[in-house]
């Protein structure tokens, strides 16, 4: 009987993470399927329990159910305790789905493989949702002592301050505006927010505090070089890509699900394909407008 596994979100219809984990699947001869469930937020844990009664063996959640879906879990992992964020839902041998948080493994894992020697002792981080707090557990592993937490509504921010600190008691956090970031300094500038996904220009104070950032690395991934990145080029920074998140987050979560180590070859194969799929529909349609 062919194992279930999806991704779900309030619109997930772009997604590559199937290609990528069907990929993944096939590649080592497992007889799984992995899909898309987009659902508005109205209907989210009616959908969720549509699909825990159906037995499905494992979910990736992604914007805006990262929290939502906690209550409904049987339990979390250390990880996901620490930033009460979930990325991936496991059911396990009695039945039970288990939440755990995998997005670190895609933050920490790009950025060992480019920048092994890289000591990040301070860095600044862009946003305050869920994938910040996975950002705020991945410094913790490579311990970073400083993160300046860069926002443009500081109030909505406190909380996720308050938070962190309670879980990463030995790291410094930093509440800062996006229109005053003169005092800050950061080897390491990581985007967690949409910033950048609708092609907007950068905050011009951003913009003027990024030369000297050794690495930025940008979550979003669609467009591939968002002006962020581009900009952390001309400056001589090293630039990760929004794609080796995905990448890396999805190779935990397969090894969480299986037991089985991940084909990183056919999986970065799948993903890059299937944005350049989804690249060239979006060019063909704007040029029929």
């Amino acid at each position: 009987m062919t194992d279930m596994y999806c991704v779900i979100g309030r619109d997930v219809s772009r997604s590559p993470s199937p290609a990528m984990m069907n990929a993944a699947f096939s590649s080592l001869h497992i007889d799984a399927k992995y899909t898309r469930v987009s659902v508005p937020e109205a209907r989210f844990v009616r959908e969720l329990g549509r699909l825990m009664a159906s037995r499905i063996k494992g979910m990736n959640v992604t914007i805006p159910f990262k929290t939502a879906v906690i209550p409904w879990l049987g339990g979390l992992d250390a990880v996901a305790t620490r930033i009460q964020a979930v990325n991936t839902v496991k059911m396990e041998e009695d039945g039970r789905y288990l939440g755990h948080n995998t997005d670190p493994d895609g933050i920490a894992g790009p950025l060992k493989a480019v920048v092994a020697s890289l000591d990040v002792r301070n860095a600044m981080l862009i946003g305050a949702g869920g994938a910040a707090r996975a950002f705020c557990e991945a410094m913790n592993r490579v311990g970073c002592i400083d993160v300046a937490v860069a926002v443009r509504d500081v109030e909505r921010a406190r909380r996720f301050v308050g938070d962190m600190e309670k879980s990463f008691p030995r790291m410094n956090l930093t509440l800062a505006s996006m229109d005053d970031l003169h005092y800050l300094s950061h080897d390491l500038v990581f985007n967690a927010s949409p910033m950048g996904a609708s092609g907007e220009a950068l905050p011009k104070e951003l913009k003027r505090v990024l030369p000297g950032s050794k690495v930025v690395f940008d979550a979003v991934y669609r467009p591939r070089e968002t002006r962020l990145l581009a900009e952390a080029k001309r400056n001589g920074s090293e630039a990760i890509y929004g794609e080796e998140m995905l990448l890396h987050q999805g190779m935990a979560a397969f090894k969480l699900w299986t037991g089985k180590d991940a084909p990183e070859k056919a999986m970065r194969k799948a993903l890059v394909s299937s944005l350049e799929a989804a690249l060239k529909k979006a060019k063909r349609g704007r040029a029929k407008r």
